[in-house]
């Protein structure tokens, strides 16, 4: 964990900024948004917190694409 401090306070302003947007009246665009910075929080999640220095490329791999792959499909459901 190299700036746990730093990565908590981008996490409260995201999910700020996600509560925010979600106050209005969402839109599809709106909604893309909210789930592409549900997708960086999960990395920043994943990158920061997960201490994973010492495991297997391939399973570091797949907790890094979890986030993204799993916020496409919900985008797919959505459309």
């Amino acid at each position: 964990m190299k700036h746990p401090v730093t990565i908590w306070l981008v996490l409260i302003i995201l999910t700020l900024t996600m509560f925010m947007l979600g106050e209005e009246r969402p839109g599809s665009e709106i909604v893309m948004l909210v789930l592409s910075i549900s997708a960086l929080k999960g990395l920043l999640i994943v990158a920061g917190f997960m201490e994973l220095a010492g495991v297997k490329h391939l399973i570091q791999r797949g907790l890094m694409l979890y986030s993204p792959v799993l916020v496409l499909l919900i985008a797919l459901l959505l459309l």
